[in-house]
């Protein structure tokens, strides 16, 4: 009878064992599986692939994307992306449901087109692709990234997304079978060698034996026994808990914090980051030179729309129109935007739009070179940065040294306050100094040869003015007004002041003549006998000093621009 048990133990053993090594080897499931998408409830001209599809259990995650034609990937920070997106129709995918080896998805209802998002300078970048893309998720920086499709905004973007990783699906009675198997093997065994009556000490060989063997058939399946526990192993669950707590956070643990408080990981993700990367803020300047040279090359001011706006937009198209009426002036200044010596880039938390920055750049990197100061604006996600100010920069003048990045920069609006004037208060102190010459204004701002200029050059206008009345009146133009801040508490302010001189001829006075030839050629004729306006722009950017600071306004970049001379009433 023993006999017959220890066979049909063996035989059972030997099945179990069969069984379960089949589940692990030849029987086992594919070592990978692809999640594919659901089915939605409709087409969109955009698909959103949120920062939650970055599972860390299924690094590098591979997204296969499929279309049927042309499409691009743009890849920018998640506030911005979501700003892009704003109320467009899209599709949102949010994660990858590993159980049942599906993308989680859903369609968002919303405007049925929108621009091509392609190239634009919100993203850190954008990828082209004809029919297929292979896109491995990797983030450029820290913080929480998106990438967005499109084909050209108006056809539906690409839905056809997979992504393979690692099949951790399982056999569950693979391992218990293996164990089961084993043990009936040795029971088996056992009792094929086991002698009934037989002395202690051949019974212990016999026993030792039996355990040989399991030990050998438990490894040969490949389940490990227990090593003997250590002395802290007698510990009690309170004392395990306080060691554990004492070692460093597991990831787990980490995750589990990050969980608990999703409000302020996402208050510190937009208090954390510039507006533009240094490499986004350098595609954006080489851009822009780019294009305000095609411009330039052809006096096109059509040609400015995509780069220029505001104040710089509106001289530098009236400067082409003077070139092209051959008036005796210069041609535009040409922008040198190759190395970035310094750059005010707000942090997002108080970056809404339009958005502003102002950087110092220069042609080369030698020393001598005269650099030049430029404000660009992004109006809203969807536009381009486009520049408002850009001037070269006055002898002896300074822009703080500020880094890509610095948390300190803000933007500021034109009535910031906790600085020595607030700026739209320092545009008037300055036309006030500008225009007069014994302002009370006048202590508030650093000496400048560009403010003596103007000075002596009013002095002279008013001397030969053949006993004419002469007065000048500035205006602010609000605007053109534009502020972002500095780590030292202060601010880079950039604007734009409207001058009109006018020249009141006295009773039986001569005519008013001019030896300026532009002033002639705006005028049509060489004097007059009437009173005359002249109307000058004069561009400013300036620094002023936080409120608590001994320092004064410093002028950073000015010029003064003739733009009309007519007679009046």
């Amino acid at each position: 009878m023993r006999k017959v048990i220890s066979v049909i133990a063996m035989l059972l053993g030997a099945a179990a064992l069969v069984v379960g090594i089949g589940q692990k080897t030849f029987w086992a499931p594919p070592e990978t599986v692809t999640a594919s998408m659901p089915q939605l409830d409709g087409e969109a001209p955009l698909t959103l692939i949120e920062p939650s599809i970055d599972d860390s259990n299924l690094d590098p995650i591979d997204l296969v994307i499929k279309s049927k034609g042309e499409f691009t990937a743009s890849l920018g920070r998640s506030y911005d992306v979501d700003a892009w997106v704003d109320k467009a129709a899209h599709v949102s995918l949010t994660g990858i449901d590993t159980e049942n080896h599906k993308m989680i998805a859903e369609y968002v209802k919303g405007d049925a087109q929108v621009p091509n998002p392609a190239g634009d300078d919100i993203f850190f970048d954008s990828q082209k692709a004809d029919g297929t893309m292979t896109y491995r998720w990797t983030a450029p920086d820290s913080g929480d990234w998106s990438l967005l499709l499109a084909a050209d905004g108006k056809d539906a973007a690409p839905v056809d997304i997979s992504v393979t990783y690692a099949n951790d699906d399982a056999m569950p009675f693979a391992l218990p079978l293996i164990i089961a198997g084993a043990l009936l093997l040795v029971f088996g065994l056992a009792l094929l060698v086991m002698r009934p009556n037989k002395p202690k000490t051949k019974g212990a060989n016999t026993q030792h034996s039996v355990a040989a063997a399991a030990v050998v058939a438990l490894a040969i399946s490949g389940v490990t026994l227990p090593m003997q526990p250590s002395d802290d192993a007698s510990a009690s669950p309170s004392e395990s808990a306080s060691k554990s707590a004492d070692a460093s956070s597991s990831p787990a643990a980490s995750q589990s914090a990050d969980e608990s408080a999703p409000t302020s990981s996402s208050a510190k993700e937009t208090t954390q980051f510039p507006v533009l990367t240094e490499e986004q803020l350098k595609n954006v300047l080489a851009d822009v030179q780019k294009q305000v040279e095609a411009a330039d090359e052809k006096n096109d001011a059509k040609a400015l729309e995509s780069r220029a706006a505001g104040a710089f937009k509106y001289l530098r198209g009236q400067r082409y129109d003077m070139l092209k009426k051959k008036f005796r002036v210069d041609k535009p200044q040409t922008l040198n935007t190759q190395v970035l010596r310094s750059a005010a880039v707000p942090n997002a938390s108080e970056a809404k739009f339009p958005r502003v920055i102002s950087v110092v750049t220069a042609k080369d990197n030698d020393a001598n070179t005269l650099p030049q100061a430029l404000t660009l604006v992004q109006k809203s996600a969807r536009e381009n940065y486009q520049v408002v100010f850009a001037g070269q920069m006055l002898p002896s003048s300074s822009f703080p040294g500020i880094a890509v990045g610095d948390p300190a920069t803000k933007q500021l609006t034109a009535n910031a306050k906790d600085l020595l004037l607030s700026p739209e208060k320092a545009l008037d102190a300055l036309g006030d100094v500008l225009t007069n010459e014994k302002s009370k204004q006048a202590d508030k701002f650093a000496d400048s040869d560009f403010i003596k200029a103007i000075h002596a050059a009013q002095k002279t206008e008013s001397k030969d003015a053949n006993e004419a009345d002469v007065s000048y009146k500035r205006s602010v133009t609000k605007t053109d007004t534009y502020a972002v801040s500095t780590p030292d508490g202060g601010a880079i302010v950039a604007g734009k002041l409207e001058n009109k001189a006018l020249f009141e001829r006295t009773k039986d006075a001569d005519p008013l003549k001019s030896s300026d030839k532009l002033t002639q050629q705006l005028l049509g004729k060489n004097e007059s006998t009437g009173n005359v306006e002249s109307t000058y722009a004069e561009p400013v950017m300036f620094y002023i000093p936080a409120a608590d600071s001994d320092d004064k306004i410093q002028l950073i970049s000015a010029d003064q621009v003739l733009l009309s001379v007519k007679e009046v009433d």
